[in-house]
């Protein structure tokens, strides 16, 4: 099992994850660039000082490329030192909540909330961190009135390890996107955490609550592309990134992009300007992450959608909700508990329903090794049966099915896909509840005899 596979993406109402985009010739370079300055200001304990997670989020979602990687002499180097790092920010952590626990005073919940996210990133467990429960310390904190934006950022870690957030938490989020708030950088992490809570199918119907912060966001937007500094430009891109189109919300990207390229350094780094008296002018390690992650279109949105061992695996736990995409559930196989002794291919029936009432209903039986994923089953079956047929585009973590059977997905019209996973064959009489949805990021591997249905409403 890997922490990333090429397995089937939900379909979801309508997509809102970061798309198959990238960053361009230009933007490129500029993260390259950035990344080396960021490795040269690297202090002698691999760390970054008190932005060590942050560059470590920044490199593990930019991902550009290495010049060294064809000496494997260096890589191996270079891995090792990217190990010392991950070390020193959890030494940093481990510190912080063990003085915390040791002499009882407010923790930094925006620090805590940043390092779930790092954690995320590297496919870290932060509900077990060396016998802590980081994800629980922030869910046992309160947030005061006025400490919107601290508040939002708690909510985007707290969903980003594929927790439940609590549906107070959630009204509170949906109080401030619907109030008036002119602030870029607190507007900018509720929609992030809106649009992080969104992706679980449970919460799908809250979709329409991201139009009105959105927009409100985009007209914020400067004439010469920035929101303001850079820090809350970079922020506002992450949040608006890959948003579908609305008239009444258009943001302009690439001048987003272009201002922020022209302010960044011939050295590599970015700084606030104008700088204060006595300050550094290579300051700017912060900063300079948060800019590579706006660039490289995979910014604090873009964890959850990660697929990690430790995610699938606490599934079983019902307060867990996975990794993964929107609506349906990221990566599906074929459900089992079976263990090694047992057969080495499954048996299990695939059924598609088109309509609430059933208009049109397709089965087909199928055998497949052991851990197929569910999207090798379907290029199976149509393989088999021209009837399911499908259509999907590559995403950065798999597949996004669109299209089954010649339906494809009416967002407007609230037309789309549902993935159950059944013990037995299902009976149009008697439609399966929601409770049997298949449930997000797990993989899923079947039992002899078992169905699954995909149904369109």
């Amino acid at each position: 099992m890997t922490t990333k596979q090429d397995l089937l993406d939900p379909i979801p109402v309508e997509p809102i994850e970061i798309g198959p985009g990238g960053p361009d010739q230009r933007e490129s370079l500029a993260i390259q660039k950035a990344i080396d300055w960021l490795r040269e200001k690297r202090l002698p304990d691999y760390s970054w000082g008190n932005d060590t997670h942050m560059v470590i989020l920044a490199k593990e979602l930019s991902g550009p490329r290495d010049p060294s990687d064809n000496d494997n002499h260096l890589q191996e180097i270079s891995d090792l030192e990217n190990m010392l790092s991950v070390k020193q920010m959890e030494i940093e952590l481990l510190t912080m909540v063990d003085r915390h626990h040791a002499m009882p005073k407010p923790i930094n919940t925006d620090r805590i909330a940043k390092y779930i996210l790092a954690m995320g990133a590297l496919c870290k467990d932060a509900r077990h961190f060396f016998g802590h429960d980081l994800v629980a310390i922030l869910e046992h904190h309160e947030h005061e009135e006025g400490q919107e934006y601290e508040f939002a950022l708690t909510a985007l870690a707290v969903c980003s390890s594929a927790t439940h957030v609590r549906k107070r938490q959630i009204r509170r989020l949906l109080d401030i996107a619907s109030g008036e708030v002119n602030d870029v950088d607190t507007i900018a992490m509720v929609l992030l955490a809106l649009r992080c809570i969104v992706t679980d199918h449970r919460h799908r119907h809250l979709q329409h609550f991201i139009r009105r912060p959105a927009r409100g966001l985009a007209s914020l937007q400067g004439p010469q592309g920035s929101f303001g500094s850079l820090r809350s430009t970079a922020l506002a891109m992450q949040a608006l990134q890959d948003l579908e189109p609305d008239p009444a919300g258009k943001w302009n990207r690439s001048a987003a992009s272009e201002w922020m390229l022209s302010k960044q350094r011939l050295d590599g780094g970015w700084t606030e300007e104008p700088l204060q008296d006595g300050q550094d002018a290579t300051i700017g390690v912060g900063l300079t992450a948060d800019i590579t992650l706006a660039l490289g279109w995979k910014g604090l949105g873009a964890v959850r959608a990660l697929q990690c061992d430790h995610v699938i695996r606490d599934n079983s736990n019902d307060n867990y909700y996975e990794n993964g995409d929107q609506k349906l559930a990221a990566p599906v196989g074929l459900t089992s508990s079976v263990e090694e002794a047992e057969p080495k291919n499954v048996s299990y029936t695939y059924t598609l329903w088109v309509d609430t009432n059933v208009t049109q209903e397709y089965s087909l039986d199928l055998t497949s090794p052991k851990n197929t994923t569910f999207f090798q089953a379907m290029k199976q079956a149509k393989e088999i049966d021209p009837k399911f047929e499908f259509e999907a585009r590559e995403w950065p973590n798999g597949h996004y099915v669109h299209t089954l059977a010649e339906m494809k997905e009416e967002p407007k019209s609230y037309h789309y896909w549902l993935l159950y996973r059944l013990p037995e064959k299902p009976d149009t009489k008697n439609p399966p509840g929601n409770q049997l949805i298949a449930p997000l990021g797990k993989l899923l591997w079947a039992k002899h005899g078992s169905s699954g249905i995909i149904s369109y409403h």
